[in-house]
């Protein structure tokens, strides 16, 4: 493996190497670590219902550095979120009809892993930066969790 800097950048070219078996080069990825194994679908705990107005927007609602999503709030001093993505976590009505890109992949019911949602407040986002962008501090695990068995539930409106 050959590094060169390039544009103040650090490049790592491989070089492909004959062999019996397949040759992989551990290069760690600019959006996270592979996430295979790290998304839990199943709801955690069947006997709990998780609130939307209870639950989950207060985590959304939370101010500026105590990892809430305040850029995503039309009621922020800040809503930078909604002004480059759409995305509007402010009301159950308005997370549902997600972003200007992401439509009903931020939160797909019964499903999420491939929620964007859970997917970019996760330690490894499959793109872009991990949420919320003035973090840390971040969602904590339990937090995540709460998120994940909401949708896992159906992700209603309750």
């Amino acid at each position: 493996m050959t590094a060169l800097r390039m544009g103040g950048r650090l490049v790592l070219l491989a070089t492909a190497l004959v062999c019996n078996q397949a040759c992989v080069a551990d290069v760690e990825p600019d959006i996270g670590p592979l996430r295979a194994g790290v998304c839990t679908a199943d709801d955690s705990d069947p006997k709990k219902d998780v609130s939307f107005r209870d639950d989950i927007l207060p985590l959304f609602k939370r101010p500026f550095g105590m990892a809430g999503c305040g850029c995503h709030q039309p009621s922020s001093r800040r809503t930078s979120g909604i002004d480059a993505t759409g995305l509007d976590l402010g009301t159950y009505t308005a997370l549902m009809r997600g972003g200007n890109s992401s439509g009903d992949t931020v939160v797909i019911p019964g499903d999420p892993c491939g929620s964007l949602l859970v997917q970019k407040i996760s330690t490894a986002p499959p793109s872009g930066g991990r949420m919320p962008s003035d973090g840390p501090p971040y969602m904590t695990p339990n937090e995540i969790k709460l998120i994940r068995d909401w949708i896992a539930e159906g992700a209603s409106e309750n």
